[in-house]
């Protein structure tokens, strides 16, 4: 449980030049708490996956939600497709 309250609340995005500003949200978590063995399907395109999490200081957040997050991914694995169009 620990882990999952960690990890709460995370989003992927996508972007072409690695900035959160000119990304697309490709998933957010949340309310409930995540598993730790998961596949988000993801359609967008990009070059780069950004993972981000916070904890704001004077926002409520769901029950489990731990109070600091910690990023700990063992593994991540991204697939892509290229389509060209003439």
């Amino acid at each position: 449980m620990r882990q999952r309250g960690r990890l709460a609340g995370f989003s992927l995005y996508v972007s072409t030049d690695g900035a959160i500003d000119n990304s697309s949200l490709c998933y957010k978590d949340g309310p409930a708490l995540p598993s730790l063995d998961f596949i988000i399907n993801c359609v967008k395109y990009g070059r780069y996956v950004n993972f981000y999490n916070e904890r704001l200081d004077g926002v409520s957040y769901p029950v489990g939600y731990a109070q600091l997050t910690y990023t700990e991914l063992c593994e991540d694995t991204v697939y892509g497709t290229f389509v060209y169009v003439f």
